[in-house]
């Protein structure tokens, strides 16, 4: 009989854990639509909120054979990743024109305070894509509200390489 308890403890547990962590995912998947959302819509005030309060890493990575062919044009140019920020990400939003960012693959890990989010992403300007490639987020709870801390991409040009269908 204890050894039954024992069991069925552990396995109500790990079901309150599951439905935990799918909860979560659910408000994870929100925060993806939002960023998609304010980028489309140019708002400034969802776009920030996000982010985290602290210096949040952005930092975009130029896949190798677009490396290469930038090379090619420019042989001085040999940086193949960028630092920059959500704020100046935004600001480039802002100018005039249409902008959009569409997700597939998404993939969420996460527990009740931390996660992973993945995805390959185009990045469009004027209804024509401007580059694609992977991204990966990093985000906290912090007050019950889940905020990105980190955003990591790589990028290929679709002047060099159009994105395949």
């Amino acid at each position: 009989m204890k050894t039954i308890m024992i069991t069925l403890f552990i396995l109500l547990s790990h079901f309150a854990n599951a439905q935990d962590t799918t909860h979560e995912k659910v408000n994870i998947e929100k925060v993806v639509q939002h960023f998609r959302q304010s980028i489309i819509e140019k708002d400034t005030t969802l776009f920030n909120l996000l982010f985290h309060e602290n210096p949040v890493v952005w930092i975009g990575v130029v896949k190798d054979r677009t490396q290469k062919k930038r090379l090619e044009l420019n042989p001085a140019d040999t940086t193949s990743f960028f630092r920059d920020s959500y704020e100046r990400f935004f600001q480039y939003i802002m100018k005039s024109g249409k902008k959009e960012e569409k997700f597939g693959n998404i993939k969420i890990i996460n527990d009740d305070v931390i996660a992973s989010v993945t995805f390959d992403y185009s990045f469009w300007n004027e209804n024509a894509i401007t580059n694609w490639g992977s991204e990966y987020w990093q985000l906290i709870k912090v007050k019950g509200k889940w905020k990105i801390v980190s955003v990591i991409y790589s990028y290929e040009l679709t002047e060099f390489y159009p994105k395949p269908l």
